[in-house]
């Protein structure tokens, strides 16, 4: 029979004590546990007005006692079986994403909660106090959130959490107190001709540049180019993995293994940095000074393009825009599609993060013109 647990009042408020399973040193130990229900007022007077917060309450005791490994601290979950899932199953990229947000944001507010304890209104006061802490932004806000999530999902689906409560991130709200987003931008053509122009003498970083911007490929998938996939004849290159750190991986989706175009301009900055480099016959394309890894963008930004660019009083606003740059380019002269197609993106995500133009669209101007015209006699 499941236990009723056993309400009383003490002062001005009213509790209700009852037995529930806890970790101490991973073996489940059923303890007592007293837990306030509610304010002694004219709505509740006796101990009968009560029934309803006391079934919820129990209904949740006895769905946690079916679950018993849910009694774990959550700090432990998620140390010893959340992150070795993520580990095993995302690109190193993104594994350490999720680490990193734990370490900082989740793990020092959620310390004295066993797994089964979080809840709803647990989550968003942690996202208000994150918000407030560090006056992060709204999408940094949601990847804290979306991170919660995914742990709780997963132990959905491991039995370690009770799938009779849901998912207790699954509606929390953001908080109001998130600052609101910086826009994002894309390098101007003007501004790309003016940085190819003051990186000349610097092949490297030229080329890295040049890569970004003509191809529109990601600053890990520029990494991983190599040479032997440089088709001189068919003017394309082959965009076969993706480099983080020095953790060679595959793309970031199927779609992003492509073949991007190599034009004129783009040909001629790779065989600068071909010859200045004796002409190697394979090897990475943006090689750094360990011949077998390629170099890592942000250091050759901070210590090469950065400082030209300042020189030449030019603004640099990161590889990104270059990667915005080039889709919203090419959308100046096809459809959406063929722009998100140049990417290795869905349209959803290319219109949504990619497409900065600066004037009408051609084929909205001209659809707008041909739908209005005539109206004036």
């Amino acid at each position: 029979m499941a236990q009723q647990g056993f309400v009383f009042r003490k002062g001005d408020s009213w509790f209700l004590r009852y037995r529930h399973g806890v970790d101490v040193d991973g073996v489940i130990v059923r303890k007592q546990k007293c837990v306030k229900l509610a304010d002694y007022c004219d709505r509740y007077r006796s101990k009968g007005d009560l029934d309803d917060l006391v079934q919820e309450k129990m209904a949740k005791v006895s769905a946690t006692a079916k679950c018993p490994k849910s009694a774990r601290m959550f700090t432990t979950y998620v140390e010893e079986t959340y992150l070795p899932y993520a580990q095993r199953t995302t690109k190193p990229s993104t594994y350490a994403g999720r680490k990193t947000y734990w370490l900082r944001y989740i793990k020092p507010r959620v310390g004295k909660y066993a797994l089964r304890d979080v809840t709803t209104s647990i989550v968003y006061e942690l996202l208000d106090e994150v918000a407030r802490a560090y006056s992060i932004n709204v999408g940094s806000v949601a990847k804290i959130r979306t991170i919660l999530y995914g742990m709780f999902k997963y132990a959905i689906c491991t039995g370690e959490f009770p799938a009779q409560q849901g998912n207790p991130v699954k509606d929390v709200i953001l908080p109001e107190v998130a600052t609101k987003s910086e826009p994002t931008v894309a390098t101007t053509r003007e501004e790309v001709k003016t940085t190819l122009a003051a990186l000349k003498g610097k092949p490297l970083a030229r080329a890295a540049v040049a890569v970004l911007a003509y191809t529109g490929v990601r600053p890990g998938e520029a990494r991983g180019l190599r040479w032997e996939e440089w088709n001189r004849i068919e003017k394309h290159i082959a965009v076969n993995r993706s480099v983080w750190h020095r953790e060679i991986g595959t793309t970031k989706t199927e779609q992003s293994q492509r073949f991007v175009t190599v034009n004129d301009e783009l040909r001629e900055v790779l065989l600068q940095l071909w010859q200045e480099r004796g002409c190697p016959i394979s090897g990475f394309v943006l090689a750094g000074e360990r011949k077998n890894m390629p170099v890592i963008l942000d250091n050759l930004a901070k210590r090469v393009i950065r400082p030209a660019l300042e020189k030449a009083k030019i603004e640099w606003h990161g590889w990104y825009s270059l990667r915005r740059f080039h889709g919203t380019e090419v959308r100046m002269h096809a459809d959406s599609e063929t722009s998100a197609k140049a990417l290795g993106n869905s349209k959803p995500v290319f219109e949504k993060h990619y497409l900065k133009p600066t004037a009408v669209l051609p084929d909205v101007r001209k659809a707008v013109n041909d739908a209005f015209s005539g109206l004036v006699q």
